[in-house]
């Protein structure tokens, strides 16, 4: 792309009050100025009263092409979750020197980091609702396979809020700019490189391996955030970045209680675990961190397209009923928890319908007329039979002029069932000698092209030793089996979480894996396939696929 030999007045003007930008946005206060560029409040010149804050880069001669592309991802990534939690973007566009500028609703309030310089620790009670209100904008982004990556308490917002006579408080995440998309193929993120806030950095990303930063990245840095709130402290902190990351990868923080020693222990638990220094280790997501943490779950409206919920169960499904459920479903998308009435009225269908699907392809795999062919070569063999047993035993040349045009019409099929022709050839063969005893059992031989079928659905399936575990384990994944044939991903959630505090299974992950393929939830089923034993990958891998889903 050719750039302007020479700087127009535009791109050397910087923006001043009452500029006016693509003539929609007015110019007004400058809201605060960073290294890569400043933050506008602005005013609607068609939508009186209407006030937004726009973030513009700084000049484009400057700008890099990755700072570019990441800054339009910012844009895009939070104007597609469109979540209450998560701040809305409106408009993105370019002034005239190609500097790019994103419009985002005009939040009044304070940023967290703000309120823990002024009250050091917060009260348990106002913990939780931040962090109840913070998990499900995490929640929803993890689901979109997005991870934040700079998780912070610069990057949480407080606004205060009025709804029912009652006044209250709701929370905005901020700046996914160097967020990652678990499937993204723009950006080409590498290793090596520190990509986020070191402060709140999980080991993984703090020693620079991005590839391996996923939904439980998050986490971590989220663990940091409650802990910093209860402590009035960072649980992490040196003179210099690599006494951080020294830290950060090799050591405990200080005991929280040692800090705050009213927390209950159930809280500290739960942030320790958060905080684990491997992945694995962590909570599976951030649902059954909140669960832990705050003693009820999260309760969030789970983002499925109708016709991909209904898609796998339609082919078996009466034609009245089958679309009744997604035509319901398509009208309630903003009405509070009402997914799960839809799918009440789906279970009896669905957890049959799926079986019958994945068993199908197996039965109609081998065509029928083959069959038909053999037990007319039968038919043909045992009138061959019966004639040479009538006949005297004066008459065996008149057998060799009559059996050779039956042998042309038994090699057509040969190449199809191998078995059968071979077997017929011999019959023919050998009838000369005259030995009809033995040749009265032969015409049974072609019924082994019929029994032939039944072992393709028998061979892939090797024995193995069931896992063992306690029965009220066994009980709470029984449970949370049909809770998932039932489309009711809450409740096998709870089963699987609960499950997990008595013993970690291999099933338990099998199981969360496909909960989460269920809901579309991409970072967070990639996240479980790891821990997914290989006997029940190939199960797991076949469900997912029904849901789009490519582990």
């Amino acid at each position: 792309m050719q750039k302007p030999t020479e700087p127009t007045s535009a791109q050397s003007e910087p923006l001043t009050t009452g500029r006016v930008l693509r003539s929609t946005y007015e110019i007004g206060t400058v809201l605060g100025k960073g290294g890569m560029g400043a933050v506008f409040l602005a005013r609607h010149l068609r939508l009186p009263g209407k006030q937004v804050a726009i973030k513009v880069l700084h000049g484009a001669e400057a700008l890099s092409e990755e700072v570019a592309v990441r800054f339009r991802r910012e844009a895009e990534i939070a104007s597609r979750l469109g979540h209450p939690n998560i701040v809305e973007v409106l408009d993105f566009d370019t002034l005239e020197d190609g500097t790019p500028f994103m419009v985002m609703e005009y939040l009044r309030g304070e940023g967290l980091s703000r309120r823990l310089r002024k009250q050091k620790q917060l009260p348990l009670e106002e913990v939780f609702s931040i962090t109840r209100q913070m998990g499900a904008a995490l929640q929803a982004a993890h689901r979109a396979g997005v991870v934040h990556r700079d998780l912070k308490p610069g990057n949480v917002f407080l606004v205060p809020t009025e709804a029912g006579g009652v006044v209250g408080e709701r929370v905005k995440l901020l700046d996914f700019g160097i967020s990652k998309l678990v499937d993204a193929r723009t950006v080409m993120t590498l290793d090596s490189v520190l990509m986020g806030t070191p402060q709140y950095m999980a080991p993984e990303q703090a020693m620079g391996h991005n590839s391996n930063v996923d939904a439980r990245t998050d986490l971590f840095a989220f663990g940091c955030i409650v802990y910093e709130m209860l402590a009035g402290r960072p649980p992490y902190s040196g003179e210099n970045v690599a006494e951080l990351i020294y830290q950060i990868v090799h050591l405990e923080p200080p005991p929280l209680l040692t800090l705050a020693p009213g927390t209950p222990p159930h809280v500290v638990a739960a942030i320790s675990r958060a905080m684990a220094k491997k992945p694995e280790d962590r909570y599976p997501d951030v649902g059954a961190f909140i669960l832990e943490l705050t003693g009820s779950p999260l309760q969030t409206l789970a983002e499925m397209k109708p016709e991909q919920r209904s898609r796998p169960t339609a082919p078996t499904a009466p034609p009245p009923s089958a679309p009744r459920p997604p035509d319901r479903e398509e009208h309630i998308p903003t009405v509070g928890m009402r997914p799960h009435a839809g799918q009440d009225t789906s279970p009896p269908a669905s957890g049959p319908r799926t079986e019958s699907l994945a068993a199908q392809p197996l039965a109609p795999a081998r065509p029928k007329w083959p069959v038909a062919v053999a037990v007319g070569m039968a038919v043909i063999i045992a009138f061959a039979v019966a004639f040479f047993w009538k006949r005297p035993d004066v008459t065996p040349p008149a057998v060799a002029v009559v059996n050779p045009p039956a042998q042309p019409q038994a090699r057509p099929a040969a190449p199809v069932t191998p078995p059968p022709a071979v077997v017929v050839t011999q019959q023919v063969e050998t009838k000369p000698p005259v030995d009809p005893e033995p040749q009265q059992t032969e015409p049974e031989e072609p019924k082994h092209p019929t029994a032939d079928p039944p072992t393709v659905n028998t061979k892939p399936k090797p024995r193995v030793a069931p896992e063992s575990m306690p029965d009220s384990v066994r009980e709470d994944l029984a449970a949370a089996q049909k809770a998932l044939d039932a489309s009711n991903t809450a409740e096998a959630l709870r089963h699987i979480r609960r499950s997990q505090r008595t013993k970690i299974t291999g099933l338990s992950f099998s199981l969360l894996t496909r909960v989460y393929c269920q809901q579309h939830d991409l970072a967070n089923a990639r996240a479980q396939w790891t821990r997914v034993p290989a006997t029940e990958r190939p199960r797991v891998r076949q469900y997912c696929s029904q849901y789009d889903i490519d582990l």
